[in-house]
């Protein structure tokens, strides 16, 4: 379990308390518990199977739990749809294969969440997405077909049209994981960008530089549990795990510190 316990936050915009999760007898997530506050940065990383994807897709109910509370933005998510349905358009969510639309443009696949889920006027749609696309450096490519673009144009667009719902909270599941080393730049830029902007984010990654640079606090997990937390200069330079030891030494090994 967590040597160091997230500090109470009245104002928590997320706040998880005793998560369990089961894929049958499976027990893929034990007794979670992280509070997350307005702005906060956290990075979420592990080796795999840890339960890293599983914990940030329960946030929002992409995967349900089975005990345990989780609360965001003031919402308690439970099988009430609506109320879920109010939680997930405030929170974006951006996974290892963009999950793009492949039969609609890049400006399509980002004007029609708002206008199917927000009930946006389409010519207010486009000028919000050009508005978007123009901060992910990815304006000219408006009319193109995702299959025309790399993987990192891709994931840009993905985080765009995450950006366009208006989130107060991204989510970002292992989002240069399917990249090229070449495209993962690109993308880190962009999120670094959107942290320096302020917004509330939790990543899963296994970019420690990414971790290093923009993170408030950095969770290690391991078979289910929270094994530490910590800011990023504790973390890194004096972990109090041993487990945690074990897997930065393993990184520095393999070259994956930035």
């Amino acid at each position: 379990m967590s040597t160091n316990p997230p500090a109470t936050n009245d104002n928590a915009v997320i706040r998880i308390e005793n998560l369990n999760k089961w894929y049958g007898e499976y027990h893929a997530l034990k007794e979670i518990s992280l509070t997350v506050s307005p702005g906060e940065k956290i990075v979420i990383c592990g080796p795999s199977g840890s339960g890293k994807s599983t914990l940030i897709r329960c946030i929002n109910q992409l995967e349900k739990h089975q005990q345990g509370t989780i609360e965001v933005l003031g919402e308690t998510l439970d099988d009430n749809l609506k109320r879920l349905e109010r939680t997930r358009r405030s929170v974006g969510m951006c996974f290892q294969h963009f999950n793009l639309f492949p039969h609609l443009t890049v400006l399509e696949n980002c004007t029609l969440p708002q206008t199917a889920n927000l009930r946006i006027p389409q010519k207010e749609a486009i000028a919000q997405s050009l508005e978007l696309l123009d901060k992910v450096q990815m304006r000219e490519h408006a009319n193109k077909y995702p299959g025309q673009l790399s993987g990192g144009q891709q994931q840009r667009i993905a985080i765009a049209r995450a950006l366009c719902m208006r989130p107060k909270v991204m989510l970002f599941d292992e989002p240069t994981s399917a990249l090229d080393p070449e495209m993962i730049a690109e993308v880190l830029e962009v999120m670094v960008q959107l942290a320096q902007e302020g917004m509330t984010m939790l990543c899963v990654t296994h970019e420690m530089g990414f971790a290093k640079k923009v993170a408030d606090r950095v969770v290690f997990m391991d078979s289910g549990e929270i094994i530490e937390q910590a800011p990023p200069a504790r973390f890194f330079q004096s972990p109090e795990s041993p487990r945690t030891r074990r897997f930065l030494d393993q990184i520095i090994d393999h070259g994956v510190s930035a």
